[in-house]
């Protein structure tokens, strides 16, 4: 059973500002999950931990989909809730290891990097497997553990350590869905170059905490990483870093 023990982040606390410090572009992303989940307009499609709803709507406005989208946190939910102008998606407040829905309900259900927040994630996976209908796509959006000793971050103290517990390795994802049931289970490697950005701009986005692992630290422990961080970024790359995106996108059938 895999399980996470690493302590959560509190979305509450960063909900006003989480869309400020993530730039990061959704298109490229979304198409994957579009393609990957095979979601049309005919597609009942399920988001699990839809944060601030970045991407069910981008479904819900690329194929017309009937689109729910489960978030836990309600001060999450409630910015992704004033964006939906057209009240098209169905929001619910839920946990995605007991979904509040019935068997065989959904075509596609996707989590965009989600999956290292859920503590019994072997639960959460047989929910999905339960509320997919027969033929259904589950798309998980996550990080390798490859990926993660190569991205810019590993140059700020204990970031690496602390992401190499929280995420699943995609080997073990692929275990775990095989058992579970799923059939035709496999992984996508996905790249998005978003050319060159100053350093002083990614230093703010560090530095406002735009991934969830930074408010993790204690405040201690991330302005001293901080300084050793931006001391390092700046003595590698100069005045511009090379954005080359990539997440790992783990596909499963029921």
């Amino acid at each position: 059973m895999i399980k996470s023990r690493v302590p959560k982040t509190d979305y509450s606390k960063i909900a006003d500002y989480y869309d400020k410090v993530r730039p990061m572009p959704a298109g490229p992303w979304l198409s994957k999950i579009i393609e990957y989940g095979k979601i049309d307009a005919n597609c009942a499609v399920l988001d699990v931990g839809c944060g601030t709803g970045r991407f069910p709507l981008g479904v819900s406005t690329a194929k017309n989909s009937m689109v729910c989208a489960l978030e836990p946190s309600n001060e999450m939910l409630k910015q992704a809730v004033v964006k939906d102008k057209s009240r098209n998606i169905l929001w619910v407040r839920g946990d995605g290891q007991k979904l509040p829905f019935r068997n065989n309900s959904f075509n596609c259900i996707y989590m965009t990097l989600v999956i290292h927040h859920i503590e019994n994630r072997e639960m959460a996976l047989r929910e999905i497997y339960r509320a997919l209908k027969k033929g259904g796509n589950c798309v998980i959006m996550t990080n390798s553990h490859t990926r993660m000793k190569k991205h810019v971050l590993r140059d700020f103290p204990g970031v690496t350590a602390i992401d190499l517990k929280r995420f699943p390795s995609v080997p073990s994802l692929k275990k775990t869905m095989i058992n579970i049931g799923f059939n035709n289970v496999h992984f996508h490697v996905v790249k998005h170059d978003e050319e060159c950005i100053p350093v002083d701009e990614y230093l703010e986005r560090v530095r406002n905490k735009y991934i969830s692992t930074l408010t993790l630290l204690s405040e201690k422990e991330f302005k001293k990483g901080f300084k050793i961080f931006q001391q390092k970024v700046r003595r590698k790359y100069g005045n511009q870093i090379r954005q080359i995106s990539g997440f790992d996108f783990v596909v499963g059938q029921k």
